[in-house]
């Protein structure tokens, strides 16, 4: 007679194709018969069999998971009725990969888009700033943005006045660390809106990897891979060895360290899928403060006026000319805000013939000149 294969039930209140795929990889490998019930509605039919849970404890989902009477693994950090085996996210891990990534990036100034209403934010927001005073970094230059009240994140323009008026106060450039893919999504969607260049005035850094959100912003936005197909592989692997009694509920948290940085165009400007608008951008970025023109930049890149046209409106949305204008702009307001060079000097340095070129490019971008954007950026002036 055929043993009977072990049957497990998913009980999340969310779907991440990535957490499912490791949990599928591992009842692939071990045999087991996942239960299709809860992905169709919050209820098991009774005298379902079931030999554990794999459950990801949330208010939906709270009760219904506290009540199931068989071995249970959970993926979160919440306060759960009863002792649970977990598997999660290694979030102090996840802070200091967020803060080394900015620092190697030659960052001075960080901040944190806080939300206490959601735990591993927080968590994540200590970790952070915990590695950024380790480094050595000034508690004064760092920052933290926080998120609207309630009853303002259903009012659109409220909340993003809000949050603009806050990031408006901070010192330039600046490092901005979202701690979750959706605030990251908020914060350059302000940015847009507002023409706060991003990565060069503020970058922003968001963690999970949700590529459907990172991919298609007007920006699309870096992210800390967490590692969340181990994760749920790690999650059904503790499930079988409490199943075992390998261990009992007791047992201490596995935490799964993040993968890596994926980067985008949110932290670095050049991470770009199309090789000849690198180059030519590579070129501009490293002769800017020179008399250079499109032909140039054509030459350097391989390509004519009109396919480098093209080609840079399908990748960055800008023609070739917005983008040297935009570097030079950037690289004036850097050094306004980071050096005490006379604004002359200054003009000269970003490839502007004179410092009433730069003013007007400066008005026409920002509405305040040269001095004034100084005088506002400029941390303790």
């Amino acid at each position: 007679m055929d043993k009977k294969p072990v049957t497990i039930l998913l009980a999340f209140h969310w779907y991440d194709r990535r957490v499912f795929k490791g949990i599928v990889r591992y009842a692939t490998e071990h045999q087991w018969h996942l239960s299709p019930y809860l992905f169709s509605g919050h209820f098991v039919p009774h005298g379902w069999p079931a030999d554990g849970a794999i459950t990801c404890y949330g208010k939906p989902l709270c009760k219904f998971i506290d009540d199931l009477n068989m071995p249970k693994v959970d993926v979160t950090i919440q306060n759960m009725a009863s002792p649970t085996p977990r598997v999660t996210v290694d979030d102090n891990a996840v802070g200091k990969m967020a803060a080394r990534h900015f620092i190697d990036r030659g960052f001075k100034h960080f901040a944190y888009y806080s939300w206490p209403a959601v735990q591993v934010n927080t968590l994540r927001k200590k970790a952070f700033f915990q590695a950024l005073e380790n480094a050595g970094v000034p508690k004064e230059n760092v920052y933290e943005i926080h998120q609207s009240p309630d009853r303002l994140l259903g009012k659109w323009e409220q909340h993003q006045e809000r949050i603009y008026h806050q990031l408006e106060k901070l010192p330039r450039p600046l490092a901005v660390f979202t701690g979750q893919d959706n605030l990251g999504a908020t914060l350059i969607e302000i940015c847009s809106r507002k023409g706060i260049h991003v990565p060069e005035e503020i970058s922003v850094l968001g963690v999970d990897d949700i590529e459907l959100l990172c991919d298609c912003l007007a920006v699309p936005l870096s992210s800390i891979n967490t590692n969340l197909e181990k994760m749920g592989y790690g999650a059904a692997q503790q499930l079988d060895r409490l199943m075992k009694g390998e261990i009992t509920n007791d047992a201490p948290p596995v935490l799964i360290e993040p993968k890596e940085v994926i980067l985008r165009q949110s932290t670095d400007a050049l991470a770009i899928a199309h090789p000849s608008v690198v180059t030519a951008l590579k070129y501009i970025k490293e002769h800017f403060n020179e008399p250079i023109t499109l032909d140039d930049i054509g030459e350097a890149a391989g390509m004519s006026k009109r396919g480098m046209e093209k080609a840079f409106l399908k990748h960055l949305g800008a023609s070739p000319a917005t983008e040297l204008r935009r570097i030079r702009l950037d690289e004036a307001k850097r050094l306004l805000v980071e050096t005490d060079d006379k604004i002359s000097s200054i003009a000269w340095d970003c490839g502007y013939s004179n410092s009433s070129n730069l003013s007007f490019a400066f008005n026409r971008e920002t509405g305040m000149s040269p001095r004034a954007y100084r005088n506002r950026y400029t941390p303790n002036k």
